[in-house]
């Protein structure tokens, strides 16, 4: 396995002993990166012939493979440089896989936590000759004689697996990341704090003698510096009269507590008034002077800023909570929503293994279909976090193009009517002639869809769904009424929150995050949403979108 050489779609000529061909299956490289093979077969016939169906155009759209080969036989002690390669699928034989299973696992480890399948062929006899090695190290099996057709689906279906695990990977490490920056922020807010309290404690305090009854007998220098009043505008008025009125009652009590504890030390916090008309926060120390002269010294501090950084911990604190809570959701959410159609994909799979040959075509497209639809609501709810993601770091882009709005939604209401099955009938009505309007389709579809399928889902068999558009002052109004199961009063306001769901649509499926995309795409469109629902009457969506033509968005005052 010493000597590399790469091909295109054409097969090279025959090699010598001890190369790899590298057989390139081309797609525009820009659309997709090419995923990398590496076959590992013991007879070179098998090889070529792998080779030629891996590298073949089929008649539907197919994935860009970069094939690795090995001419030689697979033996103990050849296996050491495949420790460098890197690829995405492995192909290989039962006599590879008894000398290099420790290098299988070994590199399966290597990727954790991403998904890195390992395909063997094999004749059926052999399975229980290498089962010591199988379920620890082998992700499929195909047997011989093999299929051309079914061999290139597991092969899509292994890679298509890999894909979605990196990107998963990626968008765990992007949310991860976020946590981290979030620590970051907490850490400085608390760093701020304890150098705010160190300026505090060396700046100079405001000293001041009051009467018995509150009145200013005297006020430090620095009086004026930190509440913009001389002296001598203080002095002979009384201090309650500059506190605050909710803080009135508690700093009045302190200071009684003063007059009747002499000695004692009375600590209090109040907001007292500025010159300028502003509130600032004292924190004061009173002590009494002597029975003779009936006196107390206030030392005061400004602690406004402090009363600030403590405000802003507590809101990192809480944003804090918040991300954790969302990545406990998002953990539980992908568990479950991308488990389940793995689990749809593979049982389809090893039955279409063992039944295929007695089976019609009609009975294997079945089990295809259920493929193809688990890998469609996987890539959809993917789309909608990455969507949620781009939206939440201000990378969302809006595309407005010239739209038909009725066209539009009639069109949709038809795709969506077709899917209920007859269950649910929706009701669309135009309120308005002209129906032009200028907004993102991709993200207008994303609006309308989510919240006509909610509308669907949450309502009886056999209920109506209103969908009304109108037209007027440079907006479209879309209104979406169902007579669904509604929405508590208590749940609303979390209602656009990703992963958040409904006390009472817990056991009715859904991931959360419909009604955070929408929220998002109005946002990104600079609309409004609004919701109206009642408990066992149904729910009514209505959101707003300007229409104009973007320069003139542009021109509109804000």
């Amino acid at each position: 396995m010493r000597g590399v050489y790469r091909s295109s779609e054409k097969l090279a000529p025959p090699c010598t002993s001890d190369q790899r061909v590298a057989l390139t299956h081309s797609l525009p490289a820009k659309k997709l990166k090419m995923s990398r093979i590496l076959i590992l077969l013991e007879h070179t016939e098998n090889r070529r012939l792998l080779s030629e169906w891996l590298g073949s155009k089929g008649d539907s759209q197919s994935r860009p493979y970069e094939v690795l080969l090995s001419d030689s036989q697979v033996r103990e002690g050849y296996a050491v440089p495949l420790l460098d390669e890197s690829f995405d699928l492995c192909i290989l034989d039962g006599a590879a896989l008894n000398h290099l299973w420790e290098w299988v696992q070994a590199k399966k480890k290597a990727e954790q936590p991403v998904f890195l399948p390992f395909l063997l062929l094999t004749v059926r006899p052999d399975v229980k000759m290498i089962t010591r090695h199988l379920w620890q190290s082998i992700d499929d099996l195909v047997t011989k004689p093999i299929e051309k057709l079914e061999l290139q689906a597991r092969v899509e279906i292994l890679l298509r697996s890999r894909r979605l695990s990196l990107e998963l990977k990626i968008a765990n490490d992007k949310l991860q990341n976020e946590i981290n920056e979030r620590n970051q922020t907490q850490a400085a807010l608390v760093e701020s704090q304890a150098k705010l309290s160190t300026l505090i404690k060396n700046s100079s305090d405001i000293i001041g003698i009051l009467e018995s009854d509150g009145t200013i007998r005297y006020k430090s220098p620095s009086t004026q510096s930190l509440l913009g009043f001389s002296p001598e505008e203080l002095e002979g008025k009384n201090h309650f009269d500059f506190v605050h009125p909710d803080d009135y009652q508690k700093a009045k009590e302190q200071f009684q507590n003063g007059l009747n504890n002499p000695g004692n030390t009375q600590a209090s916090e109040y907001r007292f008034r500025h010159k300028d008309g502003s509130w600032h926060y004292l924190e004061a120390k009173s002590n009494f002077i002597d029975n003779h002269v009936n006196q107390i010294v206030v030392n005061s501090r400004d602690i406004t800023e402090r009363k600030q950084a403590e405000e802003e911990v507590r809101n990192a604190l809480k944003k804090e909570r918040e991300l954790i809570e969302l990545k406990s959701r998002f953990v539980s959410m992908v568990s479950h929503e991308i488990r389940t159609p793995l689990n749809v994909i593979l049982a389809s799979a090893q039955i279409l293994e063992r039944y295929s040959e007695k089976w019609s075509a009609q009975k294997k497209n079945e089990f295809f279909s259920r493929i193809k639809d688990s890998v469609k609501k996987m890539t959809e709810l993917l789309n909608d976090v990455l969507l949620i993601g781009k939206a939440e770091l201000g990378k969302a882009d809006l595309n407005p193009v010239q739209l038909d709005l009725e066209k539009f939604c009639t069109e949709l209401v038809a795709e969506l009517q077709m899917g209920t099955g007859g269950n649910h009938r929706i009701n669309f009505v135009k309120k308005s002639q002209n129906a032009d309007a200028y907004v993102d389709k991709k993200l207008l579809r994303h609006i309308l869809n989510n919240l006509l399928s909610n509308a669907i889902k949450y309502s009886p068999h056999g209920s109506l769904v209103h969908f009304e558009l109108s037209c007027q002052d440079a907006e479209a109004i879309f209104e979406i009424k169902d007579e669904g199961i509604g929405i508590p009063v208590e749940d609303q306001p979390k209602l656009f929150e990703a992963f958040h769901r409904s006390s009472n649509a817990r056991n009715i499926t859904g991931t959360g995050l419909g009604l955070s995309v929408v929220k998002q795409c109005v946002d990104i469109h600079g609309g409004k949403i609004a919701v109206e629902s009642e408990l066992g009457v149904g729910t009514t969506f209505t959101v707003t979108l300007p229409i104009e033509p973007p320069e003139k968005q542009s021109e509109s005052p804000k």
